[in-house]
């Protein structure tokens, strides 16, 4: 019955990409969890092993395999590629001394990227904080990483802003202050002494941000930058309990609204200003600035109780991660969310950056993440037909590349192409999950750009 679910969705997926010339299906990856071979050491490199977890080692060999790689995402349709650079590739020693080794790398990813038509997204920041810097800043607790990450982005835009114009300034801001430094507690730097940490290292990730991204916008007038949020959808349960709705709330400010807010309004939610400092004037300005489309990633939703308590619907197919469900109906509440509740205006592009499905037992032929990520597909596609929102335009599937996984290792496989680990290999096998979007995507030559 499964199979005959999923499949069903096909025919109206492939009409629908193939039709709406204004929306893309890319793929994704990051730096540390694919690369491989950094010369620097990073905040991740000590967390894993003062952790005693599984060290990243080569990841996936991305490093040497990208020129593979990208010609596969060709021959299975993809013409969008989000991926970071890696600030410990290109700075591995010092502050603002550039390996020159670093550099043509990324020259060479992003050459090899326009060689075979694929547009490169370009996260500059995805967790991979050198270790140099927490040890002589503290990281995200200290202010200082506004003026730092200015610096770095100032010289990776020198370098690449002629050639990349689709770039993304932090990655998932959220789960640095929440697991890094706030109550989560199982990320690097592992910084979770107190909550005020939490709201001191979001802040500063917000205003380090929104110093990129204005002084992108000056000097770099033909691109877009945004900063990348995440946020599952909680819903209330039962809908028409107000305690429920409340609580629901509550919950989506403490994911979204502690972002999204201050880059609109130029402040925190109301339910949150008794925990947080005010924004000056002048940090509200730039914030208020600091995007030209709004980028989200989602992947999974929970019901939420009058008390607060978080379950699930026992039907809903539970992934290899302890955290995701296939909820797909969130997908749908999200985006309306931020249409309603925000007043998103048509005119401001949305992009679904990441979503993607931890399949159990992963293997070749990867059913359950197939359904997980039509049925994703198909809410975006209702969103656009059906609600009206095609500022919608973009969905980067989470992640082309079997990988590392953060504190998980390589327990946890998000990839629609399997990597072979076990005798350090690295060959490169597509799953059904793969196959499947290529038919969406219709022919290399063909396909809607």
């Amino acid at each position: 019955m499964r199979f005959l679910s999923w499949i069903s969705f096909i025919g109206p997926l492939m009409i629908f990409s193939m039709s709406t010339n204004a929306f893309y299906l890319g793929v994704a990856t990051s730096a540390y969890q694919v690369e491989g071979y950094n010369p620097g050491i990073s905040i991740w490199d000590m967390y894993t092993r003062d952790h005693h977890l599984h060290p990243v080692g080569n990841a996936t060999d991305h490093f040497h395999r990208y020129r593979e790689d990208i010609h596969n995402m060709y021959e299975l349709g993809f013409r969008h590629y989000r991926f970071s650079m890696s600030w410990t590739r290109l700075m591995p020693r010092k502050m603002g001394v550039m390996d020159p080794a670093g550099v043509q790398f990324y020259h060479d990813m992003i050459d090899e990227c326009l060689r075979w038509n694929i547009t490169p997204h370009v996260t500059l920041y995805h967790w991979d904080l050198p270790q140099y810097i927490e040890e002589d800043y503290n990281g995200w607790l200290n202010r200082e990483m506004v003026h730092l990450f200015l610096q770095y982005s100032r010289a990776v835009f020198r370098e690449y802003g002629g050639k990349v114009y689709q770039w993304m300034t932090i990655n998932e801001p959220l789960t640095t202050s929440l697991q890094g430094y706030g109550t989560g507690c199982n990320f690097a730097p592992g910084k979770c002494s107190s909550p005020q940490n939490f709201y001191l290292s979001a802040r500063y990730q917000l205003l380090a941000h929104a110093e990129v991204a204005c002084y992108y916008k000056q000097n770099y007038a033909n691109g877009d930058i945004a900063i990348v949020l995440n946020s599952n959808w909680v819903e209330p349960l039962p809908a028409s309990s107000k305690k429920a709705i409340k609580q629901s709330m509550l919950a989506m400010d403490r994911m979204l609204g502690i972002f999204l807010e201050p880059l609109l309004l130029g402040r925190y939610p109301a339910s949150l200003q008794k925990e947080t400092v005010p924004f000056t004037e002048e940090e509200q300005e730039k914030l208020r600035s600091s995007y030209t489309f709004l980028a989200i990633n989602h992947y999974t939703s929970y019901y939420i109780d009058e008390n607060g308590t978080s379950s699930i619907h026992p039907e809903w197919t539970h992934a290899q991660s302890p955290w995701l469900y296939d909820a797909p109906f969130g997908m749908q509440k999200l985006m309306y969310y931020l249409r309603d509740h925000y007043s998103i205006s048509s005119e401001v592009p949305i992009v679904i950056t990441e979503c993607g499905f931890s399949q159990r037992n992963d293997g070749l032929f990867d059913l359950e993440r197939t359904h997980y990520l039509l049925g994703y597909l198909a809410a975006v596609q209702n969103c656009r037909e059906e609600g009206g929102m095609t500022n919608i335009e973009g969905f980067f599937v989470w992640s082309f590349l079997d990988n590392f996984e953060w504190a998980s290792g390589y327990n946890e496989t998000f990839g629609i192409v399997y990597v072979n680990r076990r005798d350090d290999s690295f060959t490169r096998h597509n799953k059904l999950s793969a196959r499947v979007l290529r038919e969406i995507n219709s022919s290399p030559d063909d396909r809607v750009k």
